[in-house]
């Protein structure tokens, strides 16, 4: 029997490394020989609260394909992909009409017994996306573009605005050379502390950096008394510290997951009301605008280069969990290669 390594997780913070069988090809799906895949935000959610069992994990995977199962014809063994992390279906009532990125029924691969953090994935037709001219490093991280795409898309950036960018982790640094390319005036990166993030966010177009441990936001820091648009990436508390710098109809944008008490947020109602606020979620499932994204990395107007400040081998997962929880001021995505 060929077998695989592959990583585990269980909640609180427990990892096993494990040699499992590799995943037989079915109709429809492909098995991919996984190159690359990045450490998300959510697998530490997994790790921390939401694995009850032992589980796979990993999501953002680059990878050449090794064999496709009947059904498949867009790709062929030995093309590099890309993996949406779920798509849409194209037959539903929403996918009619016009509005895929709100499909609820698109394949996916979370129900996989092992998904990217393994030597090999089964990815369903749908979720296979070729790219080339970019290293398997960079090209994982499609996937969480992806996510940052969806949440300046949501923001609805004009020509002109005044933009916050409220949370330097990757989604957020990505975030603002895409405010830039929308339009953006001038974006405004704050962050609770500096570090390499605090030096990425500069080196990616922002205008100002603001460290808000030692500088709390108020609305007489910005030019205008305000910003058109915030998007928030960071916790949830974040949402309720940016409403108040928000100048007449103004637009925030959030993504972010958080559990227990700290999932509630209060703000002034009336303020909300009275200025004509609106505040919209984005949540990149369906993954989407990824042939876009892959543009954008091998133009260079995100360099993902700067974004990876860590590659480690699938041996080392576990330390490369805890690097991530225990390092965050240093350290940006942590890329895992088989």
């Amino acid at each position: 029997m060929n077998t695989m390594l592959a990583g585990f997780v269980k909640a609180p913070f427990g990892f096993e490394m494990r040699e499992v069988p590799i995943p037989d090809v079915r109709d429809d799906w492909a098995l991919v020989k996984v190159d690359a895949c990045g450490i998300c935000g959510t697998d530490m959610h997994y790790a921390n609260h939401l694995a009850t069992e032992w589980q796979g994990f990993g999501h953002e995977v680059a990878g050449v394909v090794m064999s496709v199962g009947a059904g498949i014809t867009h790709v062929k063994e030995g093309d590099r992909v890309v993996l949406e992390s779920g798509s849409y279906c194209g037959t539903c009532e929403q996918c009619r009409n016009g509005r895929s990125d709100l499909c609820p029924r698109g394949k996916n691969f979370w129900q996989n017994p092992t998904m990217g953090f393994a030597e090999y994935i089964l990815a369903p037709r749908e979720c296979l996306v070729p790219y080339s001219g970019l290293t398997p490093e960079v090209a994982c991280l499609t996937e969480p573009i992806g996510v940052a795409v969806d949440m300046v898309r949501v923001a609805d950036i004009a020509l002109g605005d005044e933009v916050l960018m409220f949370g330097l982790g990757p989604i957020g640094l990505m975030a603002i050379p895409l405010a830039r390319m929308r339009g953006a005036a001038r974006v405004y990166a704050a962050n609770r502390s500096g570090g390499r993030r605090a030096q990425v966010a500069a080196a990616f177009g922002a205008d100002e950096v603001i460290l808000t441990r030692d500088n709390p936001l108020t609305p007489g820091h910005f030019r205008k008394g305000g910003v058109d648009r915030a998007l928030v990436s960071a916790s949830v508390e974040a949402i309720g510290q940016a409403m108040p710098l928000m100048r007449y109809g103004g637009i925030l944008s959030f993504i972010g997951i958080q559990y227990g008490d700290g999932a509630r947020i209060s703000f002034d109602a009336n303020d909300f009301h009275f200025k004509k606020l609106q505040l919209r979620a984005s949540h990149a499932a369906p993954a989407l605008y990824f042939p876009q994204v892959l543009g954008l990395l091998r133009d260079g107007h995100v360099d993902g280069n700067q974004l990876i400040s860590h590659v480690m081998p699938l041996a080392k997962l576990p330390e490369a969990m805890a690097l991530v929880r225990d390092s965050r001021e240093e350290v940006l995505k942590v890329v895992i290669t088989p």
